[in-house]
């Protein structure tokens, strides 16, 4: 077993240096080497060589797979990249519709990209009427999916997908019959039609996640969203090793635990792997349970670490690409953690608790906490590295609501099973069910209300109290003492972070004030700060892997800024605007000031309109000039034009630090900008926010002669439009101005001596 430990470990590995470390032309030659190697120590025939034998050849072989799997499957892909042509293919699930287009997966099967999977986009809605298993043909626009708004992209190959779709013409689907690697979609989608059925709105999404892996309308609740991402809560809709020991649990308590039942919970394990759409977790953990259970029928030991590495080595002989995934990285280290750690620490935690019924309880909560703490061992830094921030109240969530998870999954089950057969009856027992999901969502909302619920890493300081922290629990671990030890590292970790947030928020007060742009891709966000006072100018974004919601509350967060005193919103566009309701899930806003009667083509109006009512945040629609001050921040707000389009209709504001000032237009063209020379006095004004991110429509040469030209900063990411253009650009420099750009210097910030 540990010869297969090794090689699998050894195979896993060469699969991950293929994906972060070794050029892919360097790849045959690295794996001639290591083969070359290995095959040279089988001669000596030692038996403790074994293991580097088949260390060293499934090391060699690992890299030649990713380079055959690259030639098989992202060679090809990037052939097609940026032709068009007839495509047809087999839905392989069921599409995901929104608005104006409707999104779906399926198998190519013409010429050239023959075999490949592809995400498809139809505008036409045409495919919106597709079921799994169906045929599809059309004249589209192909690219690779590895690059997405200019930037490498790997989700998508980590998932078995390599190209993305746009249809143009001549959509046509037709009844595919009954294609068999559509199957387990039919039943998701069965599934899912039940829980939609029997479940309360307020819960079906939830259960649709918990139960069938499905996120997308867990995704768009962006308050249960957050609630549950915030306290570290998300890893129970992620269908994984939790799940299936539920399932298996569930099955065993129904058929019993002998030989007979161990072969119906393997076939029902994979099938609902397969249901749930074959995820790294889910198939990891169908892996090990199926080793688990058929160990003692083999009369074989169960070996985790050899089951969790023979895992792993199976899901990157299928995908190699499935390395860069987060969710396979998270997976795996939760899984190891457990291995390494969570017995030694419930032991730690509980070998003096009595046996009585109240230690039994302690035992048991105690028992999770242990468990939590060992999953976060070796996830804390994936997560640190992959999204910037860590969960600390992780363990909290999960005593106060882990063990509801059992019973939603399992009653969910129970609950679609009956009503398959009586309905109403299935109804009231999805109703019973869902009452332990809202007790999960108040959990998940109480916890990610406290303040700092996420930390965000984002300053060496951070860096290093992580650091820290962990060399303090490593020498705990170490020391083998009294658990009543284990306090004494928290504690002075926690003094250590505190210490950190203090610096990081005396160092920002130290100067009179900050003006920053935040680098949200092509939209907008400014954030403006003088002593407790925080204002914010615009936050939306497109084009952009992360909401600028996210971006601008994970930039407030890291300062020790939990409320917002102005949002100030030029006008309501998506790429200045589609932020706000995440932000202000996130952190408290006291007042908007948006233009009376908004253009709303992108439909933000409404939502922004509830969170501010859900947080009881001042709103005011601005029609006339106004002037005043937000602690040390004084504003000049300009009310825009009663007509004209929607960029014409945009606010604008001077906004002061003392006697330096920064001027902000929105996306007003040069017919408002002209204006405002004409009405205000704009001479010596420091910095300009340059209009409509650079675009040949703003920037009138007026404005920039009448501002002095000193610094301008243009808000710009990844665009189709041509932003900034050289005109522009060309305008700024005639003018004297010193230009800084987000997409090039990212995140910019002035601050105020």
């Amino acid at each position: 077993m540990r010869v297969l430990a090794s090689a699998a470990l050894s195979f896993s590995a060469a699969i991950f240096a293929a994906n972060y470390i070794f050029k892919l032309s360097a790849l045959p030659v690295i794996a001639g080497v290591l083969l070359l190697c290995g095959l040279l120590l089988i001669i000596p025939r030692r038996r403790w060589l074994r293991g580097i034998v088949a260390g060293l050849i499934a090391a060699g072989l690992g890299l030649f797979w990713f380079y055959g799997h690259y030639m098989l499957t992202s060679a090809p892909a990037h052939a097609a990249d940026g032709t068009e042509g007839e495509i047809h293919g087999r839905v392989l699930d069921y599409p995901v519709v929104y608005d104006d287009y409707c999104r779906l997966r399926i198998k190519a099967e013409c010429e050239g990209i023959d075999g490949l999977e592809a995400l498809v986009y139809d505008s036409s809605m045409i495919l919106a009427e597709a079921e799994a298993g169906d045929t599809v043909s059309f004249y589209g626009s192909i690219r690779s999916a590895d690059v997405k708004y200019g930037e490498e992209y790997d989700y998508y190959n980590s998932r078995d997908i390599y190209l993305v779709i746009n249809t143009r013409s001549n959509v046509e689907l037709t009844d595919g019959g009954n294609y068999i690697p559509a199957m387990p979609a039919k039943l998701n989608h069965a599934v899912a039609g039940m829980i939609n059925q029997i479940f309360p709105a307020d819960t079906r999404a939830f259960m649709r996640s918990l139960m069938l892996g499905d996120k997308t309308e867990l995704y768009q609740d962006e308050g249960l969203y957050l609630a549950m991402t915030r306290s570290g809560f998300m890893h129970t809709v992620a269908v994984s090793g939790m799940h299936i020991a539920f399932l298996v649990g569930l099955l065993q308590l129904l058929l019993g635990a002998n030989r007979r039942s161990s072969f119906i919970c393997i076939v029902l394990v994979w099938l609902f792997v397969f249901t749930t759409g074959s995820t790294h977790s889910a198939v990891r953990a169908g892996v090990m349970q199926t080793i688990l259970l058929l160990a003692p029928i083999l009369r074989r030991e169960n070996d985790p670490p050899t089951s969790l590495s023979f895992a792993l080595a199976l899901i990157l002989l299928v995908n190699p690409y499935a390395a860069a995934s987060v969710g396979l990285q998270l997976s795996f280290a939760a899984m190891a953690g457990i291995m390494c750690f969570s017995q030694r620490l419930n032991e730690a935690f509980t070998a003096k608790l009595p046996q009585t019924w109240a230690g039994n309880i302690l035992r048991s909560v105690l028992g999770t906490v242990a468990s939590s703490l060992a999953v976060m061992v070796f996830t804390v830094p994936l997560i640190a590295v992959h999204f910037g921030y860590i969960q600390l109240l992780s363990p909290i969530t999960n005593v106060l609501a882990l063990w509801a998870v059992s019973f939603c999954f399992c009653g969910g089950y129970i609950a679609c099973a009956i009503g398959a057969l009586i309905p109403a009856v299935g109804t009231a027992a999805a109703w019973l069910v869902s009452w332990l999901a809202r007790c999960i969502f108040l959990v998940c909302r109480l916890v990610s209300s406290v303040p700092f619920a996420i930390i965000y890493i984002s300053s060496a300081a951070f860096i290093a109290w992580l650091i820290v922290s962990y060399m303090l629990f490593g020498i705990w671990a170490m020391a083998r003492g009294r658990a009543r030890r284990f306090l004494i590292p928290t504690a002075i970790s926690a003094l250590l972070l505190a210490v950190c947030f203090g610096l990081t928020r005396r160092g920002y007060q130290a100067d009179k004030g900050v003006f920053a742009a935040l680098d949200v891709g092509q939209g907008q966000c400014l954030s403006v700060t003088a002593g407790d006072s925080t204002v914010v100018i615009d936050c939306g974004n497109t084009n952009s892997l992360e909401n600028a919601g996210d971006i601008a509350a994970e930039y407030l967060s890291a300062r020790g800024i939990d409320s917002i005193d102005l949002l100030l919103l030029t006008h309501l566009h998506a790429d200045h605007a589609n932020g706000v309701v995440r932000l202000m899930e996130t952190v408290k806003v006291d007042k908007i000031i948006m233009p009376i009667d908004p253009e709303d083509d992108d439909g933000l109006l409404n939502s922004v309109l509830d969170s501010a009512e859900k947080q009881a945040s001042d709103v005011l629609f601005l029609s006339k000039d106004i002037s005043f001050s937000v602690g040390d921040i004084s504003l000049r707000v300009f009310a825009p034009p009663e007509i004209g389009d929607i960029n014409e209709r945009c606010i604008s504001a001077v906004v002061s630090i003392e006697d330096y000032d920064m001027l902000v237009t929105g996306d007003s063209p040069k017919s408002v900008e002209r204006g405002l020379v004409g009405n205000y006095d704009l001479s010596g004004i420091e910095l300009y926010i340059a209009g409509h991110h650079g675009s040949r429509y703003s920037s009138c040469g007026e404005l920039l002669k009448e501002l002095g030209g000193e610094t301008a900063i243009i808000s710009v990411g990844y665009n189709t439009y041509g932003h900034p253009t050289y005109e522009t650009l060309e305008r700024l420099d005639v003018y004297g101005y010193n230009i800084y750009r987000t997409d090039l210097n990212g995140t910019i910030e002035i601050r105020i001596g």
